[in-house]
């Protein structure tokens, strides 16, 4: 019976995924704690939130491995294989681009005009609601698997809706802030680099989040 799919595997694939998205939810506050120490030029903290989280996208890259290496051979999933891999591929792209926001932060130091401090911030917040989110998507969608409920298939989208709610929100303030960094006149056009590739690794973030959330819509559809 479909109910009972997960239950023919000594392990589900879901639960190391859920794993990997739980280790995205762990690098949420890490991130806006990196952002903050940058922020009040104390490059120690910044250093010990950066390092932690380049030490949970390891961590993030074997349970990836692991996925990939584990996936039942000769026995159909509840969904295209391929599809799950894919998914899998969109999941692990966000935490590459929340460490690649940080490493990015971390090559110099740039003052960032009073102005728009708030304007980053808040983009900063809702990166981190974004980071959040993934993973109560991935448990309901577990759920789903083991029940084929309409009401966890319900809880699925949902939570996807809520990630293009807070991708579409974190697009606003970058686009905001891609204008006035190009347009500020900065001492050194490095400075205005810095931070308008800044905004874009970040808004890498939420793009592969939205993505994921599409995909997962797509598996659940079947």
């Amino acid at each position: 019976m479909r109910s009972a799919f997960f239950s023919i595997f000594r392990k589900s694939p879901f639960e190391s995924l859920l794993r990997h998205a739980e280790i995205i939810r762990e690098v949420a506050p890490l991130f806006k704690m990196a952002f903050l120490s940058y922020l009040d030029e104390v490059p120690s903290d910044f250093e010990k939130y950066h390092n932690r989280v380049t030490l949970l996208e390891s961590e993030g890259d074997a349970v990836k491995r692991n996925i990939r290496g584990h996936l039942p051979r000769g026995i159909l999933l509840p969904m295209d294989k391929f599809q799950l891999l894919w998914y899998l591929r969109e999941q692990d792209k966000i935490l590459d681009s929340a460490q690649d926001s940080l490493h990015w932060l971390s090559y110099r130091y740039t003052h960032i005009p009073d102005e728009f401090v708030d304007d980053l911030l808040l983009m900063v917040d809702k990166i981190t609601s974004v980071l959040k989110s993934v993973h109560p998507m991935v448990a309901a969608a577990e759920s789903y698997f083991q029940s084929f409920s309409e009401n966890y298939r319900a809880m699925v989208k949902n939570t996807i809706k809520q990630i293009r709610e807070y991708e579409f929100e974190s697009d606003q303030v970058e686009r905001k802030l891609l204008a006035d960094f190009l347009n500020y006149p900065f001492d050194h056009a490095t400075s205005a680099f810095h931070l308008v590739r800044l905004v874009e690794y970040m808004g890498n973030i939420s793009n592969h989040a939205q993505n994921a959330g599409d995909m997962m819509r797509a598996m659940i559809a079947r």
